[in-house]
Order: structure tokens, then sequence, then C-alpha cells
């Protein structure tokens, strides 16, 4: 078994942690710049357009990271999945946990559940309940032993530092339950601030592995260790994702039908789901007269039940939105505030 106490390394990141600021950018493999002698467009044609702006590598980690916090206390770092929103870090971070606090760069807090865990490889994959926030760091493709490899450690108010570390070799280790883990990245950790689940990146700031705890390939008792989970195992972690390890849905909680009053086309409330988003704002429920007409969300046109949830399902929960209505003979705007369903019981 692992012992409770981390090694010295470990706790030296999570006494900084208080200190720092974490949260993700999809950053794409880098464009190449236009040379010097790049040749003008003939006369009359449209010159091509620039290439984007190469991301910038801190400013990439410094939205890519969080901040994981349990009861207030800070107990790990996570990597938000590129173009995902769910949370890759060390299951050691999360412990015994199901529900965590995530903190993003810019000083945001939502809950996250516990979506998937491999015990072998100590890696857990968080699952957001509120909020879409989708940059994230990508995966590297770089050879670690060919690349200067880095820490990400960001700081309040600041852009993160790149901590350079040294690759020591390749090497087994095992996890607290004796399974070998191939292809783990020994580093020389020694005096350098990190916490469990922090991203281990080449200079461009993509992931070439995740920290995370281990054990020593020897007989005996686990000696525990910190070494990197590569992407290789990253990615066979992500394919076994149960399929409703998923954020929730945004819930106004109506039951409609689609009608029309006049001229104006939409979706009736026939029912209304008891404290849900819907009866709190003071929509009508009924049949044709009595029931309010859904007719449009944020001046979207909404006519059939499909064509509402496809429009509430691309806002994310706890955002505000505003329904066109009509009721009583006359159009009236109605504000609500998305939130999950309930637990089913």
């Amino acid at each position: 078994m692992l012992p409770q106490s981390p090694p010295r390394s470990l706790r030296h990141g999570l006494a900084l942690l208080p200190a720092l600021l974490l949260a993700s950018t999809h950053a794409s493999a880098l464009p190449a710049l236009p040379g010097p002698n790049a040749s003008a467009a003939p006369a009359g044609e449209k010159a091509p357009e620039a290439p984007a702006a190469a991301p910038n590598p801190a400013e990439a980690a410094r939205k890519a990271l969080v901040l994981l916090e349990s009861n207030g206390r800070p107990v790990g770092v996570g990597t938000v999945l590129g173009g995902d929103g769910r949370v890759l870090t060390a299951l050691s971070a999360v412990g015994a946990s199901e529900l965590l606090d995530v903190r993003y760069a810019d000083g945001s807090v939502v809950k996250a559940k516990l979506g998937h865990r491999d015990k072998a490889w100590d890696l857990a994959l968080l699952v957001p309940q509120a909020g879409r926030w989708k940059d994230g760091l990508p995966a590297s493709e770089a050879d670690p032993t060919a690349v200067e490899l880095k820490t990400i450690m960001p700081v309040r108010g600041k852009a993160p530092t790149f901590a350079p570390v040294q690759l020591k070799m390749r090497t087994d280790a095992k996890s607290k339950d004796g399974d070998t883990l191939p292809g783990v990245l020994d580093l020389d950790l020694k005096g350098t601030p990190v916490a469990p689940g922090m991203p281990i990146a080449d200079p461009s700031g993509g992931v070439l592995g995740v920290l995370v705890r281990a054990c020593k390939m020897q007989d005996g008792p686990c000696i525990p260790v910190s070494v990197v989970a590569p992407v290789s195992a990253i990615r066979t972690f992500l394919m076994k994702t149960p399929a409703n390890a998923v954020a929730p849905a945004p819930w106004l909680g109506i039951g409609g039908a689609a009608a029309q009053a006049g001229s104006a086309k939409g979706v009736r409330v026939l029912a209304l789901a008891p404290g849900s988003p819907a009866e709190k704002s003071g929509l009508k429920a009924g049949g044709e007269g009595q029931g309010d007409l859904i007719v449009a969300v944020d001046g979207q046109p909404v006519d059939s039940p499909e064509a509402l949830a496809e429009v509430i399902g691309k806002r994310q929960i706890g955002q505000a939105v505003k329904l066109l209505v009509f009721g009583g003979d006359k159009f009236r705007e109605v504000g609500i505030t998305l939130r999950p369903p309930p637990d089913p019981k």
C-alpha cells in the first residue's frame, strides 16, 4: 500500500499551491510563419491570408491548468482536455473524494465529479458539473528523450513558469497492487515544486505525460516514487472512459409540443417539472389558450420540442437565457437561468 504522506517533492509543491492559480487552450500544431522571401500575390489577385499567430505556450498553459480543491484545501493539479472540458489528473490527488472543486485560471470554481479512474496508472478523469471550459493543452508527439522536458507551474496573476526537469531514463514501475507499468518516465525532480496530476510538457506546451504515484520495481513492500504516466497510457485510459462520464445537459424542465397561435409558431408548454427553472420563471402550462408558447431562445426561433432542446443543449449550466413567449394574447420576455436536471431517484 502507498503511504499517506507524499514524498518531499510533492509536499513542496502542495505547500505552494495556495499561491498558485491554475486552469486550458486548444493548442494545435504551431503554424509555420512566412519567410522573408515570400512572394507577393500577382497583380489583381487577392493576397493569401496571413497564417494565424502561433499560440503562446505560457498563455495556453495558464488557461489549461486547474487547481483541484477539497473542502477549500488544494490537493493537486489537473489539465483540461482541449475541446472537451473534462479534467485529467492523478487519482492520488483525488483521494477518496467523488466530488472536488475545480478552480480555473479566471478564478471561477465549479464542482466536478469523478467520472473515470485507473488505480494501476493512478489516473483520474473529472467531469465538471457546470460551464463549458473547452480550452486545453494538446498531447505531444515529441520523443521525450529528444526534447527538453518542463513542468508547468502557474503563478497567481502571472504567466506560468516552465521549469526544466531532467529525464533520468525510461524505467518500469509498479502500481501499489503490483501491476507492471511499462514505459513510465523517470524524472529528476529534486528541488522542483510539483504536485499530483501536474503535466510534463515539451517546449511548445504539448503534454508528454502526467505526474502520478507508483512503486519502485522490486520485490517486497511498495517504495513510493513519483513518475510520469506517458501519453500512450493516457490515451488508453481515455479510450476506456464510460459513456456516462459526461457533463450534465442544461435543463429547462418543461413538457411541450409544437403549436401555433395566429402567426406565432413555437413550443406550447404543456407541463412544468416541480422546482424546475421553467416553473420558477413563471411560465404557465396548459393546453391551447392556457399554456405559454415559447417562440424563440435568445432571438433564435424554435418551432418544435426538438429545436428547443437543440438550442438549450448548446448553452451551459448556470447560463441565463431569454425566452420570447406568447401568452395572454401578447408577447413577453422571460429570463431563465439553466441548471442540471435533478439526480434520478
